[in-house]
């Protein structure tokens, strides 16, 4: 199964704290416009496949303090009713995985809205192959046992552009859950 995404911006007027609303006021338009996800799924296990364009990839951020590394994430609703756009609410979480240019591993996230992302080790058998090529990232993730979507069967995505300062709050994502099942 595959889906191509229109991306839009994360709005910055619900970032908690007061600095992203203001100085961001304007980001508007996703900077990441759009995301190709292709799904295979043998028993017990989730392959995803994420495509998207990226010009000036940022996978090193160790030298320079100011850089962001690229990124993307996949969040699946713990609930019926958890809201995408705030990753999640009290008592109607998400979980997720996190990938990032610059770690060698996956990492596991939970949100339960805006400002309450955890994470921890991603369980063991999730991996991933990322690759750039052609001002494109593909990234393959293999995700063994993923309850949350075993049971829901939707995703969010997102998609962080480092070479334009995206991190937090400020990224690309997913207009709304996507049905994976």
């Amino acid at each position: 199964m595959k889906h191509e995404v229109k991306l839009v911006a994360a709005p910055t007027g619900m970032q908690p704290g007061g600095y992203v609303p203001k100085a961001y006021a304007d980001r508007n338009v996703a900077l990441t416009p759009s995301l190709e996800i292709e799904v295979a799924r043998p028993p017990g296990i989730w392959r995803i496949r994420l495509r998207w364009p990226c010009p000036d990839p940022v996978r090193d951020v160790r030298a320079d303090p100011s850089l962001f590394p690229d990124a993307a994430a996949l969040f699946s609703p713990r609930a019926e009713a958890s809201p995408w756009v705030t990753m999640g609410a009290p008592g109607l979480g998400v979980d997720g995985v996190l990938w990032r240019a610059d770690t060698e591993r996956l990492i596991a996230v939970q949100a339960e809205g805006l400002g309450t992302m955890k994470r921890s080790e991603a369980p063991a058998g999730w991996r991933y192959d990322a690759k750039h090529a052609g001002g494109v990232w593909q990234l393959e993730l293999t995700l063994i046992g993923w309850s949350t979507l075993d049971a829901s069967g939707r995703v969010a995505a997102a998609v962080w552009r480092g070479s334009a300062q995206e991190r937090g709050g400020l990224k690309s994502v997913s207009p709304g859950w996507l049905g994976l099942a």
